[in-house]
């Protein structure tokens, strides 16, 4: 994990400009985290297919 943020903060810090906000930077670093998170999910079989997202969102949506 060390080393994935290491790599996310220098991949961030590449595409800083002198109209970057501290709040943008947060944002990419959270979204890149949110990505990390649901590529392990994936990996670990903790995805649903399409046709399970739509066969339960009429479950969740009553």
């Amino acid at each position: 994990m060390e080393n994935k943020l290491k790599e996310h903060l220098l991949e961030i810090a590449k595409k800083i400009t002198d109209d970057t906000r501290l709040e943008d930077v947060y944002q990419q670093l959270s979204l890149l985290a949110d990505i990390e998170e649901s590529e392990k999910e994936e990996a670990a079989g903790q995805t649903l297919t399409h046709e399970e997202v739509i066969s339960k969102s009429g479950e969740w949506l009553k």
